[in-house]
């Protein structure tokens, strides 16, 4: 999932999310009191918000299943530590917050077995007081379309979404087209993003010990259609 090609494309192209949404973090945090301190981020992505957070003054610890993003994390934001690891397995050190932004939660196999255990370890991890903060897809509706084609600068991305009903996933096919010193290279990518219910996620928060608030929007960014974004105070 997110190889060297596709990577460099969502960094290219597809950053302006995290560039967007970063402020209203910091809003977040702040309001919350967590002016400073350690934040984690779990799927990092291309290290866009630790970056932000980084400069803000936060100690950023930041980590993403693909080693291709990671790669230009560290490029991206220098002074943050970053490390390949899985939602599903790693560990959360002490922390005032955990963030991850862009559906990285839907994106995780194991369904409601690995976010129980995610949950059951950020409340560990989280000081009193502290925020875990993410979003999650719990609709599909607007979400699907046929193949369409976008191009930047030396890449091509063919991407369609489709929707499984029964197994709740949604899934994104993408061929990925890159120029090389001999023609071109061509990549595909199949993405399973999985659709949670809210209630569910609500009640797992509340079961391991967190308050819970959700949101259409970070603060004055509106989230795209079926995106639910989560406030989740550990008490």
């Amino acid at each position: 999932m997110y190889g060297t090609d596709l990577a460099h494309i969502h960094d290219a192209a597809f950053s302006d999310f995290a560039k967007a949404v970063a402020p209203e973090i910091m809003r977040t945090l702040r309001r919350a009191g967590v002016g400073d301190g350690r934040v984690v981020e779990f799927g990092c992505g291309s290290g866009v918000l630790a970056a932000h957070l980084h400069r803000s003054g936060y100690e950023v610890s930041a980590f993403d299943i693909s080693p291709a993003m990671i790669r230009l994390a560290r490029k991206n934001a220098p002074g943050v530590r970053f490390r390949v690891a899985s939602l599903r397995s790693a560990d959360i050190p002490s922390c005032d917050a955990v963030v991850g932004i862009g559906e990285v939660v839907t994106y995780v196999s194991g369904g409601r077995n690995s976010l129980q255990r995610f949950f059951s370890r950020a409340h560990a991890a989280l000081r009193p007081g502290g925020l875990l903060i993410f979003d999650f897809l719990e609709s599909a509706s607007h979400r699907t379309y046929p193949t369409k084609t976008l191009k930047g600068s030396h890449w091509t991305l063919a991407v369609s979404a489709t929707f499984s009903r029964s197994r709740r996933i949604l899934t994104r096919r993408m061929t990925i087209t890159r120029p090389v010193r001999r023609g071109e290279r061509r990549t595909r990518e199949t993405h399973h993003v999985r659709v949670f219910d809210r209630k569910m996620i609500d009640r797992l928060l509340k079961q391991y010990g967190f308050a819970v608030t959700m949101r259409r929007s970070y603060g004055r960014y509106r989230l795209l259609p079926g995106d639910v974004a989560v406030i989740a105070r550990r008490r």
